[in-house]
C-alpha cells in the first residue's frame, strides 16, 4: 500500500525537533527491531520455494513437486527492412525449455502501436507451420483443444494495439520452439528527422478499480491467462492479461535481442545514429546495413534509430503504391511549409499535468521535472498557467490558472523541484481538473501531459478526453525508457495535439524545444485532398497538422488511375490558403511496388473503426466492421488472432503440462517497486513479519508523539 503525504493527518507526520536522548533511544530501538525483522523476512523469502502469486518482479516459473523454478529462456531477433517511409519487420522469438518436463510458455510483449501483423509461423526444428487468422474466440478454442490433445500449438493475440500475448503449448523437455511474426509499419518523419523504434519491454501498468469477485472473471491456470500480477477489476476486466512480471535487472541467459537493419532511405543521408544504443553501420551500394555494436542487447529499453538527410535533400512530398490481389493501394506524404510564429498569436492558457506515480521513480521523474521546468521557462507575461501533479491523488498548484508573472513562476519552480514519485496512477481526476473549465476569454487553452502512460484503463481515459476536451488541445510527453506509447499517441490524437517521446535525460532540451515550436507556431487546418480517381482514404477526416509534421494518408484506389495524375492538397495556415499539387507519373499498377502499403491501409481503417467505439458507436457494429477488414487482409486485431497447430500429438497423455510465464525486463532507469505487485496469498510467517513491522511503526509514532508532548 502506498501513502500520499498530503492525505496523512499533520499530527501523524514526523516533524523535526531539537535532538534529545529519548528520541535517539527510540530510533536506536526502532532501527534495531526493523533490521532484525527484515533479516528474518529475507531469510524466509530466500529459503522458501517461489510462489507465482508472491513473486516480486517475477521469475520464469515452472511447477515441480517441490515448488516453482525456472522453465523457459527467451531470445529474440529482428530482421528489419526499411524502404522509404515503410518498414517490414520479421521478429523471431525463441523459447527454450531447460527442464525435463512439458511446459506451456506464456509471453506478454510489446510492439509498436501501429504494427500491422499479417503473418505468424510456428517453427519446431525443421518444421514450419504457417498460422491461420481466426476470430479470437475460435482461435482460443483451437489452441486449447490442441493443448489438451498434446499437440504443439501457438496462439498470438492482441491485448492492446501495442501489447500482445504469445502462448506456446506442449514445449518438450530440452526443446526449442521459434515463433516468427511479420509486421509492417510507417517510419516516423518529423522535423526533418526519420526514425524507427522497436519497444522491447514495458512499464508495468497501474490497474485502477475494484477487484472483481465473480468466479467467471477469476484468473484460471487452465486457460491462457498470461499469469499477470493483477486480478481483473471493474475498470480493467483484462488486468490479468496485461500485467506480466518483470526481472528487476538484465539476465545473462534470457531476454536479449539481436537487431539487423537494412536501410534504403531513397535520399542521400548525412547521419545515422542510435538514440539509446551504439550502432555499427556499413555502406552497401545505395543502402546501409546497421546493427547494434553489442550483438545481443538486453531488452530493457526501446531501440530507436534516427537518420538525417543531406542538407537540401529532405523530401517534402512522396507517393508510394502497391498492388495486392488485383487491387491498388497508395500512401501519400506531403510536408506543409514551415512558418515562423507571427507574434500576433493569441495568448495561451497552459495547464501542465505531471505524473508523480511510483512507475515514474528513478530517472523518469528527473526527466519529467526537467521537462516541466523548461516548459515553465517558455511562458511569457501574456500567458496564464497552472500545474497539476497526480499519483494516487491529484493536487493543483493554484485554485485556477494565474498570470505567468515572476512570483507565480517562482512558486511553480519550487513546487516542481519538491516533487517525488510514489503511489498509484489515477489519471482521470487530474485530466478532469485540467479540462473541465474553458479557457479565459481571448486565450488559447493548451494542456501538456507529462507521463509514462502506464495505465490499463486506456479506453475510459480516451472517452474522458473526447467528451471534455472542448476547445482545448492536449499534448502528451512520454517519459522513460519504455512508455506506453499507444496511450500517449492516441490520447494526443483525441486531444487534437501531438505526442513527444523523451527516452533519455540528454533529449529533454531538444525534444521540448521542438514541442515549444509546435505550440507557438501556426497550425495547418481545414486540410482537403482532391484525388484524380475515387478512393477510400484513411483518415477520412484529416486532423490539424503542427509544425514539422507530415500529412500521411493511406488510400485504396477504386477507379482507373490516369497516366498523368495530379493529387491536389489544400489547407489553411495562419489565416492564409495553402495548396500543393503533386504530379504522380506512375500509376499504382505499374509503379515500383512498396511492400506493406495494402496492410497499412487496412490497419489504418481498423484503427479508425475502433476509435468509433470511443465516440459512441455500439461495439457489436464495430466488431463486425473490424472482422471484415482483418480477416480479408489477414491482420491481427482486437477480434482476430493467429493460431498454428501441428498435425500429430507429441506429449504423452500421461504426462502433465505446466504453464511457464516469461517476464519482461524492468525498463532501464526505473526503480523496482515490489509493492505494485499485489499478492493474493501470503505465507503465515511473512504475514507475521509484515504485521510486526507495522506494529513497530505504530509504536514509534505513538512514542515519538509522547516524547514531543513531554518536551513541549
Amino acid at each position: 500500500m502506498c501513502f500520499n503525504r498530503r492525505r496523512i493527518p499533520k499530527h501523524l507526520l514526523l516533524q523535526p525537533s531539537p535532538p534529545h536522548r529519548p528520541a535517539r533511544r527510540v530510533w536506536t530501538w526502532v532501527l534495531g527491531s526493523l533490521v532484525v525483522l527484515l533479516t528474518v523476512a529475507a531469510a524466509e523469502i530466500a529459503r522458501a520455494d517461489v510462489n507465482p502469486e508472491e513473486a516480486s518482479a517475477g521469475s520464469l516459473l515452472f511447477k515441480t513437486a517441490s515448488g516453482y523454478r525456472a522453465a523457459l529462456h527467451h531470445h529474440s531477433e529482428a530482421q528489419v527492412t526499411i524502404k522509404g517511409m515503410l518498414a517490414r519487420v520479421v521478429l523471431r522469438q525463441t523459447f527454450e525449455n531447460v527442464t525435463d518436463d512439458w511446459v506451456e510458455g506464456v509471453y506478454v510483449f510489446p510492439l509498436p502501436e501501429d504494427a500491422a501483423i499479417n503473418r505468424m509461423v510456428l517453427e519446431i526444428g525443421e518444421r514450419r507451420i504457417v498460422a491461420d487468422i481466426k476470430e479470437k474466440q475460435e482461435a482460443q478454442r483451437i489452441y486449447d483443444q490442441a493443448k489438451r490433445e498434446g499437440k504443439r500449438a501457438a496462439l498470438t493475440r492482441q491485448e492492446r494495439p501495442n501489447l500482445f500475448t504469445q502462448a506456446i503449448a506442449n514445449i518438450g523437455p530440452q526443446e526449442k520452439v521459434v515463433i516468427e511474426l511479420q509486421y509492417h509499419e510507417l517510419v516516423t518523419y518529423r522535423n526533418k528527422t526519420f526514425s524507427w523504434r522497436l519497444p522491447t519491454t514495458l512499464t508495468p501498468r497501474y490497474i485502477p478499480g475494484v477487484m472483481k469477485q465473480d468466479t467467471d472473471t477469476q484468473v484460471s491456470l487452465e486457460t491462457n491467462s498470461g499469469w499477470g500480477w493483477a486480478q481483473p477489476t471493474d475498470q480493467v476486466p483484462d488486468a490479468h492479461r496485461i500485467t506480466p512480471f518483470v526481472h528487476p535487472a538484465p539476465q545473462p541467459d534470457t531476454n536479449n535481442i539481436a537487431i539487423n537493419i537494412s536501410l534504403d532511405a531513397g535520399v542521400p543521408l548525412a547521419q545515422i545514429r542510435g538514440a539509446y544504443h551504439e550502432l555499427s553501420i556499413y555502406k552497401l551500394g545505395n543502402g546501409h546495413q546497421i546493427t547494434p555494436t553489442q550483438k545481443h542487447i538486453p531488452m530493457d529499453r526501446d531501440f530507436e534509430m534516427q537518420w538525417h538527410t543531406v542538407a537540401g535533400k529532405a523530401p517534402d512530398a512522396a507517393f508510394f503504391t502497391e498492388r495486392v490481389d488485383g487491387e491498388d493501394y497508395a500512401l501519400l506524404m506531403v510536408l506543409p511549409p514551415q512558418q515562423e510564429p507571427s507574434g500576433t498569436a493569441l495568448p495561451r492558457e497552459v495547464i501542465f499535468i505531471i505524473d508523480t506515480s511510483g512507475s515514474m521513480g528513478g530517472v523518469s521523474i528527473e526527466q519529467a521535472k526537467a521537462s516541466l521546468q523548461l516548459a515553465l521557462s517558455r511562458l511569457t507575461d501574456k500567458d496564464r498557467f497552472n500545474v497539476i501533479e497526480f499519483n494516487s491523488f491529484h493536487q493543483a498548484l493554484f485554485h485556477q490558472p494565474v498570470p505567468a508573472d515572476a512570483n507565480a513562476l517562482q512558486q511553480a519552480r519550487s513546487f516542481v523541484q519538491r516533487l517525488n514519485a510514489d503511489g498509484g496512477t489515477e489519471m482521470a481526476p487530474a485530466l478532469e481538473e485540467a479540462l473541465h473549465y474553458p479557457a479565459a476569454e481571448g486565450y488559447l487553452k493548451q494542456v501538456i501531459f507529462i507521463t509514462d502512460g502506464s495505465v490499463g484503463n486506456e479506453t475510459a481515459l480516451f472517452e474522458l478526453i473526447h467528451q471534455q476536451l472542448g476547445d482545448a488541445r492536449l499534448f502528451t510527453v512520454g517519459i522513460g525508457s519504455a512508455p506506453n506509447s499507444y496511450f500517449m499517441t492516441k490520447a494526443a490524437e483525441f486531444g487534437r495535439g501531438t505526442f513527444t517521446f523523451i527516452g533519455a535525460q540528454t533529449e529533454v532540451a531538444e525534444k521540448m524545444q521542438a514541442l515549444f515550436t509546435k505550440l507557438e507556431s501556426p497550425v495547418m487546418s481545414d486540410i482537403e485532398i482532391d484525388w484524380p480517381v475515387p478512393v477510400e482514404a484513411w483518415p477520412a477526416r484529416i486532423p490539424d497538422l503542427y509544425q514539422g509534421e507530415p500529412l500521411l494518408v493511406s488510400a485504396k484506389v477504386n477507379g482507373t488511375w490516369p497516366k498523368q495524375a495530379v493529387v491536389d492538397v489544400r489547407g489553411r495556415q495562419a489565416g492564409n490558403n495553402w495548396s500543393r499539387k503533386l504530379a504522380v507519373t506512375n500509376t499504382p499498377s505499374d509503379a515500383a511496388s512498396h511492400s506493406g502499403i495494402g496492410v497499412r491501409w487496412a490497419e489504418e481503417k481498423i484503427a479508425v473503426l475502433l476509435d468509433e467505439k470511443v465516440r459512441g458507436r455500439p461495439e457489436a457494429e464495430v466488431r463486425e466492421a473490424v472482422l471484415e477488414v482483418a480477416l480479408q487482409h489477414q491482420l491481427m486485431s482486437p477480434y482476430t488472432s493467429f493460431v498454428a497447430v501441428e498435425e500429430t500429438p507429441s506429449r504423452p497423455q500421461d504426462q502433465a503440462v505446466a504453464q511457464a510465464p516469461v517476464p519482461n525486463l524492468l525498463p532501464q532507469g526505473q526503480q523496482a517497486a515490489p509493492l505494485m505487485y499485489p499478492r493474493t496469498s501470503t505465507s503465515l510467517l511473512l504475514n507475521w513479519l509484515l504485521g510486526s513491522c507495522a506494529l513497530v511503526v505504530l509504536m514509534v509514532l505513538r512514542r515519538w508523539r509522547a516524547t514531543e508532548v513531554s518536551h513541549g
